[in-house]
């Protein structure tokens, strides 16, 4: 099986009030924004990639967690030092916003670890 690649998108809100007659959807978007960490697109191991964006670490800087979940084997150098290539079991990503809140910058991750352990759960 090949590895499935996904590139990370979002969808930015617009600063747009409501006009009368126009669709919600066209007022509360703007285009969508390639995110980037070291200054290259993000790109999960797995297809099935779920951003979210919130204050992980309590820094007053809104950090971007990514969860995954796929099935397959995924070469070595694509995952962190000591994980195993199955991604059988979810996975959350964590990128750090080292940049400011108007302006978020993404250097690397770190996946989510219980303990010593890479935190994981079961998907079906």
């Amino acid at each position: 099986m090949m590895p499935c690649k996904a590139l990370l998108f979002v969808a930015t809100l617009s600063q747009l009030t409501l006009a009368e007659g126009t669709p919600l959807e066209e007022n509360l978007f703007g285009p969508e924004v390639r995110l980037e960490a070291g200054g290259v697109p993000i790109d999960v191991v797995v297809g099935h990639a779920a951003p979210y964006v919130i204050d992980f670490d309590g820094d007053g800087l809104r950090d971007l967690l990514v969860g995954e979940f796929g099935s397959g084997s995924f070469a070595a150098d694509r995952l962190p030092k000591g994980m195993k290539s199955d991604y059988s079991e979810g996975k959350l990503r964590i990128y750090r916003n080292v940049g400011t809140t108007l302006a978020p910058v993404f250097k690397d991750f770190e996946y989510l670890r219980a303990g010593k352990e890479f935190a994981s759960i079961p998907t079906t």
